[in-house]
């Protein structure tokens, strides 16, 4: 019985640690498209009347987009990771006859 609840709370615990582990991810990945947003909107703000510092705007929109991007692949990968297809091919022959 105690080995039975001592797994229990190891298991609860790993979990529990991956769960801060991806709060912070996600933590980080939102300040960092913020400071894209910012940097994009200091620099309509101060710069683009003349159209100088403009290796602003890339820069920003990289900041901005990328943690999406992340994002998403993270999530479709783990769909595609727990949708498992059930493939015969090993079993079929190839229609030749020697």
């Amino acid at each position: 019985m105690g080995a039975f609840k001592k797994d229990k709370y190891e298991a609860i615990q790993e979990c529990s640690e991956k769960k801060v582990k991806a709060y912070i991810i996600c933590v980080w990945s939102f300040l960092v498209s913020m400071a894209g947003g910012l940097l994009l909107l200091w620099w309509d703000y101060e710069y683009h009347p003349t159209n100088s510092q403009l290796w602003m705007v890339p820069f920003g929109l990289i900041l901005f987009v990328t943690p999406v991007i992340a994002c998403f692949a993270v999530v479709v990968s783990e769909a595609c990771k727990n949708y498992k297809v059930d493939d015969d091919n090993s079993q079929k022959t190839s229609g030749l006859d020697v």
